[in-house]
């Protein structure tokens, strides 16, 4: 007990205290910036094709487009959360539409897609072909065009 009597060994405790509190709460604010520089963004996709001999020709692989959407957006500072039930304006709804090749075409011809992003009021719409059974490539491709959707309406 004598060795705490000593101003020395007092002082060199309260720095080792003071310390470890500082290391504390520098690890403690550079999570919690970390954080906060990624924004959590609620999306789902919604098949709108409405005949069904285009969504037997053309089916949508909900599989394949959620991973294309969330691939384009790894990296960034925001990160997407799938909901198959999401609504509102703060939902980043992607909507695709199909038409199979008609009739008179050669069959195995691409189907043309059309897809819908919208965000905060704000839509992007674009289209695009893909093989039947394939979901369109330029599900991918969109996705910097529409960061800037996003962008504007988080700041």
């Amino acid at each position: 007990m004598q060795v705490f009597q000593s101003d020395g060994v007092r002082a060199l405790a309260v720095l080792l205290v003071a310390v470890a509190g500082a290391a504390t709460v520098v690890t403690t604010r550079t999570q919690a910036e970390a954080e906060s520089a990624t924004v959590a963004v609620l999306y789902t996709i919604i098949n709108m094709t409405e005949r069904t001999a285009d969504r037997q020709t053309c089916p949508l692989d909900l599989e394949s487009a959620r991973a294309r959407i969330e691939a384009g957006y790894i990296g960034s500072s925001f990160q997407l959360e799938y909901s198959p039930l999401a609504d509102g304006p703060d939902v980043l709804l992607h909507e695709l539409s199909a038409a199979a090749p008609g009739d008179r075409e050669v069959a195995g011809q691409a189907c043309t897609w059309t897809i819908r992003v919208s965000y905060q009021g704000q839509s992007l719409t674009r289209q695009s072909r893909a093989a039947p059974m394939q979901t369109p490539a330029s599900l991918g491709m969109m996705i910097s065009d529409t960061a800037p959707l996003l962008t504007t309406s988080t700041r």
